[in-house]
């Protein structure tokens, strides 16, 4: 699916790697000011909108966005979970109805009145309607939430799908096929 021959970003490389089928690789990645730069960087890559020679896509990956509202709209006109959802999500898949046995969740909930578990995992979910081939990270959720959104994605690729996940921690090194740790050059 993706062959790595390693990635150099300014004074960062993620060696070698390959994704397979089934497979859920996570890349560590530093944690604090540089995380976001180079994840967005990385996702670019990942996902065929900036060109690198070293590594070779033979499948379209999908970044799972973060969920957030901007501009005056939110006010005036708040997002909802249902809303979002039509929006965003495969209408032909039923998998973002489960979002709903979150508790306190309804269609109308306003989208700036969820936490950061929720938010990941609605983001998941409308994401994992459409492919089973993602990118995720972690930003904004807690250790509970990130287990519960490492533990859905492991659900839904099962073998014929993949993931790659970054993260600036190593939480999820011995439940990954593949961990890739980053080096500072």
């Amino acid at each position: 699916m993706v062959q790595s021959k390693g990635i150099k970003i300014d004074n960062f490389y993620i060696p070698p790697f390959t994704l397979d089928k089934g497979d859920i690789i996570v890349i560590q990645l530093p944690n604090g000011l540089y995380f976001h730069g180079l994840l967005f960087r990385l996702v670019d890559i990942l996902t065929g909108k900036e060109r690198n020679d070293n590594i070779e896509l033979r499948t379209d990956l999908k970044f799972v966005n973060h969920l957030i509202e901007t501009g005056w709209r939110r006010f005036f006109q708040p997002l909802t979970v249902d809303r979002y959802i039509e929006k965003t999500g495969n209408p032909t898949s039923k998998l973002t109805e489960r979002i709903y046995e979150t508790k306190y969740i309804k269609p109308k909930t306003r989208i700036s009145r969820l936490a950061g578990n929720p938010r990941k995992i609605l983001s998941l979910l409308t994401t994992l309607s459409w492919t089973d081939k993602i990118i995720f990270d972690l930003s904004g959720v807690d250790p509970i939430g990130g287990q519960e959104a490492f533990s859905l994605v492991k659900r839904q690729i099962g073998k014929s799908g993949a993931a790659i996940l970054f993260d600036c921690y190593d939480d999820f090194k011995d439940d990954c096929t593949k961990f890739i740790k980053f080096e500072q050059r």
